[in-house]
């Protein structure tokens, strides 16, 4: 009876204790908006307190009923808040701001930086912002990691990751997977980025070796996180290239948040640039929104939507190009008639569930659907002359046309549709334990793709035909390509992962990941397994942490010399502060669409995944120089490759061979550092050294089958090195400079999907230089403001420059004949140099 008496008193009191208090989450931020770790959160004369996570988020139980304090404190930044009085019972949200740059604050951020441990580069939009930018993020990424080549041009979102092609990159918004357009032929084609910079919290990318987790392909992952709102906010940026807008909020009682994106982008301005004139007609527009409901305080409902539309319509009128060298020089004349339209048309919609029932576990449910709608309708036709100009400085009929080399005349058709269907339906788990974290997740995936193909090309070069490369018959027109096709395909597959990160020893910080990931195709009724292996060390762990915390106590009664012992602290850990990891896996990727369809329009049933087998290791390295904070990474890889199915691009249009007869090899070293090359301002450079090359199996003319030689593959790009560099007038800091610095080698260029064994030629190297200076025109402190910029948090402008030196940087080739017979490389040229100003209006 006492007993049963003590437990009904026990929880007696529990209820009326928890009767009276109520609860308080949320995210502790820096005056930047970054999240602050590790901040100490109390409420004021009670026992009450909490720190805040890696994510900034914290919770504690706070009274209810009654106003108190709230007490925050991180490194020398402190805030304390009047609250109340809250409802009994209730769980509410607060997001606090300190006032303070956490990041720049001048003692050194202690805490375990974020995802270290995994082969991830991990940027914040915000810091990249300012930067000039002549297409959409993913052209940031080229000047943010060594492995990723110039391939795709300077206006396309698609890039090429250490020897792979643009369709082996895996594109993730909030956990939904992100799809290209499949038709698109030309960078010019695409206006808009899948990301909005304005709504993401933060990009996560990955060159090789990433985690089961995440899907089957072969080369990267580029993973985005959209942002929970915690007030009001709102963008407005225009330039001479369009205009986006984006406004965020919170609810009172903070269940409900939006974030709300808009943009409007012509590149006809850019498009003047180039060497065939005529009427350009570009305008591409997206709307993106993330609609979040908290229904209780561990499950919420989120809904993200993005509609997108690309048109683009030219009517070509002439081209003038000139290509050769100073003792070879020659000139290409076209005149054009007829239009192209291409319009592009995607809209992507994802439902997650996301249920949290304590601390340790975390569940969730996403239903997502992609549509596209694309269309491409064109006839061009155009006669052209090639000439040889003269190359005698002395002469006075210099860099005229000294002879006439070939004449010819040529017509494109095409009347191609395709619609595409995806929808996906995935489930995700992650329990944490005291040293490791077990996740686990199984999805489908139903797709359904019609495409109605009609297209045909004839090139009448000085009499003679490209493909067949001999004199064209007088007796009939022999179209050098003809395809018709009408394509249904429906399939489903079904996918499943687990793995398991744990930490190994305390002391020297070894942890390891590993899982296993599979995946079915039902159209080949083929079966993948990918096992994968992550492993970090950090040898002197143990020593930093112990002389750090020795340092964090001195400041406690030492304060006023908290720069000089830090700074001493730092000096001490950094030179010690190695990590490094070791990755390897299974990387399949099955056939999709653009891989099925060869050449000729047929679909191959037989086709399997293409397999990639990795291996890396790499370090990174903290560092101090010049009393700042640097960071040098570098990593060497291997990729074997099998089953491969052979491509060649065509501007970033890439045909497939529609067959597994390749087999080949990745394999490079890159090098990165990052850090505060001027006070206070982050700067990068980027080397990378690859090779990749493969053998292709082929039938030769006697019938017989024959493996090529070692030939190097599309994205053979030796040598890739990039700057992103900033600075400003240290006497006034509101005038910035920076500068944007790319150089990739020679790339190879194969135009003959028919012999593709055999070798190609070269596209020159890749040089451009962006360069920007802005003003900060209004910021927080700034008095005297006009009345309607009351509100603002900033306004700043930008005069930009892109291509500064004016290189004519080569995308893909025309080829022509002269009247011997002689084949010709015409060069498509990339946008040359424009101006552009741009303002960004923040509230």
């Amino acid at each position: 009876m006492r007993v049963n008496l003590s437990i009904a008193f026990t929880l007696l009191f529990c209820f009326i204790a928890n009767a009276q208090v109520a609860f308080l989450s949320g995210k502790v931020l820096d005056k930047d908006g970054y999240a602050v770790s590790n901040a100490f959160v109390k409420v004021a004369n009670s026992s009450s307190s909490s720190y805040s996570k890696e994510d900034g988020t914290y919770d504690i139980e706070v009274p209810a009923n009654r106003h108190f304090i709230l007490q925050i404190s991180a490194a020398s930044a402190t805030l304390e808040k009047e609250l109340g009085p809250f409802p009994v019972g209730k769980t509410l949200y607060r997001t606090f701001r300190l006032n303070k740059s956490v990041g720049s604050f001048d003692v050194v951020d202690i805490t375990v930086e974020k995802r270290r441990d995994e082969p991830i580069i991990t940027i914040k939009p915000k810091e990249v912002e300012r930067f000039a930018n002549v297409g959409g993020f993913e052209q940031t990424l080229k000047l943010i990691s060594a492995g990723i080549s110039t391939a795709g041009g300077d206006q396309s979102s698609a890039y090429s990751v250490r020897g792979g092609n643009f369709d082996e990159n895996l594109v993730y918004v909030n956990d939904i997977e992100i799809y290209r357009p499949f038709l698109v032929r030309a960078g010019q084609q695409e206006g808009l980025s899948v990301i909005n910079p304005d709504m993401v919290e933060e990009v996560n990318f990955s060159a090789g070796g990433f985690q089961a987790k995440y899907g089957d392909k072969l080369s990267s992952v580029l993973d985005i996180k959209y942002r929970e709102p915690d007030s009001f906010r709102a963008t407005i940026q225009g330039s001479l290239l369009g205009a986006n807008i984006h406004f965020e909020n919170r609810s009172k009682n903070g269940r409900f948040t939006y974030l709300v994106g808009a943009r409007y982008r012509s590149n006809q301005y850019l498009l003047g640039s180039l060497d065939v004139q005529g009427d350009y007609q570009p305008v591409f527009y997206d709307i993106q929104s993330l609609l979040k409901y908290r229904i209780t305080s561990d499950l919420s409902l989120s809904y993200l939507s993005s509609l997108s539309s690309n048109r683009y319509v030219v009517v070509p009128q002439t081209r003038e190009t000139s290509f050769g060298n100073a003792n070879d020089a020659f000139s290409l004349f076209v005149a054009f008639a007829g239009q192209e339209l291409m319009d592009y048309t995607t809209w992507m919609n994802g439902l997650s569930l996301d249920f949290k029932p304590k601390e340790s576990l975390d569940y969730k449910l996403v239903l997502s659907s992609y549509t596209t709608q694309e269309r491409e309708h064109f006839t061009v036709e155009g006669a052209y002359r090639l000439s040889e100009l003269e190359t005698n400085f002395s002469s006075d009929d210099f860099a005229n046309e000294q002879a006439l080399l070939g004449i010819g005349y040529f017509i494109d058709n095409a009347r191609n549709d395709l619609d595409a269907r995806v929808y996906t339906a995935s489930f995700k788990a992650r329990h944490l334990k005291e040293k490791s974290v077990l996740s686990w997740g199984f999805g489908y995936t139903h797709e359904t793709i019609t495409d109605r193909l009609r297209e045909w090309r004839y090139n009448d070069s000085s009499e003679y035909s490209i493909t067949t490369r001999g004199p064209r018959s007088n007796n009939s027109i022999e179209l050098d390509e003809f395809l018709k096709a009408d394509i249904n395909i429906q399939s489903y597959r079904l996918n499943a992962y687990i793995q398991n990160s744990q930490v190994l020893n305390d002391d020297n910080n070894l942890r390891a990941t590993y899982g296993i990931r599979t995946n079915w195709w039902s159209f080949n009724n083929e079966n993948v397994i990918s096992p994968r292996i992550q492993l970090s060390f950090q040898p002197h762990k143990k020593y930093n942490q112990e002389l750090r915390e020795e340092i964090r106590d001195s400041l406690i009664s030492i304060n006023e010399y908290s720069q000089k012992v830090m700074s001493k602290a730092f000096d001490a850990t950094s030179r010690r502060d190695w990590l490094w990891r070791l990755a390897a896996g299974y990387y399949y990727q099955p056939p999709f669409y653009r891989e099925l369809r060869g050449v000729d329009g047929v679909i191959n049933e037989e086709l399997k995944a293409q397999r990639s087998i990795h291996a890396l290791v790499g370090g990174d390295l903290n560092f101090k120089a010049w009393g700042r904070p640097f960071k040098f990474t570098t990593e060497t890889y291997y990729k074997h490759l099998d089953r491969m199915v052979p491509y060649v691009i065509d501007n970033v249009r890439i045909r497939y061979l529609a067959e597994n007869s390749s087999q080949g090899y990745a394999t490079g070293v890159e090098g990165r550092v990052n850090g505060e090359f001027i006070e206070g301002i982050e700067s990068w450079l980027n080397i990378g050294i690859m090779q990749t090359k493969e053998r292709i199996r082929f039938t030769n003319e006697s019938g017989q089958e024959e493996l090529s030689d070692w030939l190097r593959r599309p994205t053979d790009q030796r040598v890739n090195f990039s700057i992103l560099f900033q600075d400003e007038l240290p006497s006034n800091p509101s005038y910035k400079m920076n500068l944007g610095l790319v150089f990739g080698s020679k790339l190879p260029f194969f135009y003959d999907t028919e012999n593709r064994q055999q070798g190609g030629f070269e596209i020159p190297a890749y040089r451009r230089v962006d360069i920007g200076f802005s003003k900060v025109l209004v910021d927080a402190g700034t008095e005297n403001r006009p009345h309607w910029l009351r509100n603002a948090e900033s306004l700043w402008m930008s005069l930009e420059v892109f291509n500064l030196l004016q290189v004519n940087n080569t995308i893909s080739y025309l080829l022509i004949k002269d009247f011997s017979n002689r084949t010709y490389g015409i060069p498509n040229y990339l946008t040359g140099r424009r101006l552009n100003l741009r303002f960004i209006l923040k509230v």
